[in-house]
């Protein structure tokens, strides 16, 4: 990914490239006094994932030195790139703006062969401390904005082009999953905004059935998203006991699972679609016999499935991983119960881009 120059100073007040959308740049040429075309190719560009005007070659010189110099049009460096043995890749992003700059970031792709899904960050680090997740004990940084969250897209679609996928596996962006680092439903303003950039019948326009929110419960958010944003939506859940969950989900303190039940009954759904109840399955912690039976009595099977997720270790994490044949169990478990449950695959776990696995480092880089 080619790098436009930016510093501290001059980058402290710049709107972001990539959080324009079509009517916004329009603006900006009217205003600067160049033909309203100018915006559309300059869009078609960004969406292709060039974001650097140097390479935009049908705009003129002078006009990609004021897009330059007028806005942050790279909010995100290109640090590294690793590639699974499964075809997966972990990116891993340097932050631009002033406030975080130099902070790291990561995003994931997953190929299959009949879809390629990006695996977005919205938060530097988390807010939210669950004791097995990998990016939890980073901390919080500070959120995204929704430039530098769509830019995550953005930068991959880029790479897939310069370098496709091989082995029949998908080779574009067709979904995408907000559930990287950090908790998206924490940041509205930037998950908010880049949705909305995302689903923009002039831009990548996805549809939102093909976007998916995860969160651990954050119930007036999840209200407030099914209200402007009704995409699909995940809950990180990992135990139907209170007291189990006040532990591996530490926001349920304040949001418990009756109060998110009922949150849940009301989001609206498309048509044929559910609502992902996660579960990380740990040896000993949430995969007994009552917490089948509590998982069994939390799920309405009408609108939502179980997707069991293995456990992905991490240095210096106090939890095991269940058997897989004790996963297989338990998925039977509520298969037996009328409830659709499947075992997740694992993706890109040796370069840690697994769920749970996420976690940068904090410190700068120049």
């Amino acid at each position: 990914m080619t790098q436009t120059p930016t510093t501290k100073t001059a980058t402290a007040d710049l709107a972001q490239l990539s959080a324009l959308n079509l009517p916004a740049l329009q603006g900006l040429m009217e205003a600067w006094m160049q033909p309203k075309f100018r915006a559309k190719q300059i869009y078609e560009w960004c969406n292709k994932g060039v974001l650097n005007p140097t390479l935009m070659k049908n705009i003129p010189e002078l006009l990609r030195d004021r897009l330059a110099s007028s806005l942050m049009c790279e909010p995100l460096r290109l640090i590294r790139r690793e590639c699974s043995a499964d075809g997966t890749r972990k990116y891993v992003f340097a932050l631009n703006r002033p406030r975080l700059a130099g902070k790291m970031v990561e995003a994931v792709f997953i190929p299959e062969e009949k879809r390629g899904t990006v695996c977005i960050s919205s938060q530097v680090g988390c807010v939210l401390d669950c004791p097995f997740c990998h990016t939890g004990t980073q901390g919080f940084e500070g959120n995204l904005s929704a430039g530098e969250i769509v830019a995550q897209i953005l930068a991959i679609k880029a790479d897939l082009r310069d370098e496709p996928m091989t082995d029949e596996l998908h080779n574009s962006v067709t979904h995408i999953v907000y559930m990287g680092m950090g908790e998206p439903l924490a940041n509205e303003e930037g998950v908010h905004g880049s949705l909305a950039i995302l689903m923009d019948e002039d831009g990548l326009n996805l549809s939102r059935r093909r976007i998916t929110v995860s969160t651990s419960g954050l119930t007036p958010q999840i209200e407030r998203l099914g209200a402007v944003y009704p995409v699909n939506l995940a809950i990180s859940l990992h135990s139907a006991i209170d007291e189990k969950r006040d532990v591996l989900v530490p926001i349920n303190r304040k949001h418990p699972l009756q109060q998110l039940r009922d949150c849940l009954n009301a989001y609206p759904l498309a048509t044929q679609r559910h609502i992902t109840l996660e579960y990380v399955l740990l040896d000993g912690a949430n995969d007994q016999a009552d917490d089948l039976a509590a998982l069994a009595r939390f799920v309405n099977p009408e609108r939502e499935w179980v997707n069991l997720i293995q456990f992905n270790p991490y240095p210096g994490s106090p939890y095991r991983g269940t058997a897989k044949e004790n996963m297989n169990q338990f998925a039977q478990g509520l298969i037996s119960k009328g409830i659709r449950a499947t075992v997740r695959r694992s993706r890109g776990q040796d370069i840690m881009a697994a769920c749970g696995q996420l976690k940068a480092d904090t410190k700068e880089v120049s």
